[in-house]
């Protein structure tokens, strides 16, 4: 089941969106990250998760595959919950603002509860990460 959100935010001072570019930093805003850890390139972060009737913790993976001043990319996978959701998060510095992009692909279990339920828990996770994304920043 593909998954395609975006938005935008305004930063208080465009010189913290260095703070996009730190991997402890975004994967904290995540809703209900347990823990978070280094792994070469890669950082892993295990996060409870409710989407519908489906509730547990689900292990990410993730990395930067792009980090400049102005923009990143962070790519993942979250595994559990006898699913698989794969993710690319981009956010683009645009003077004040911070333009972000999710998509992702949910294989699994959490796809067989229906687009309906999956795209209210998916939209209501990322909301969430933009918000703290954005009182970060």
């Amino acid at each position: 089941m593909e998954l395609r959100y975006e938005g935008r935010f305004v930063m208080r001072d465009p010189a913290n969106f260095k703070r996009l570019l730190d991997p402890e930093v975004v994967g904290k805003a995540f809703p209900g990250v347990s823990s978070i850890s280094r792994e070469g390139e890669w950082y892993r972060a295990r996060v409870a998760v409710g989407v519908g009737s489906l509730k547990g913790a689900m292990d990410v993976r993730f990395k930067y595959s792009e980090a400049r001043e102005d923009r990143a990319t962070v790519v993942g996978t979250a595994s559990g919950l006898q699913s698989v959701v794969d993710f690319t998060i981009s956010f683009f510095a645009e003077g004040r603002e911070v333009r972000w992009i999710f998509q992702g692909n949910a294989r699994g279990l959490i796809s067989a509860l229906g687009r309906p339920v999956v795209d209210a828990a998916a939209r209501s996770i990322v909301e969430k990460v933009t918000a703290n994304l954005q009182g970060l920043v």
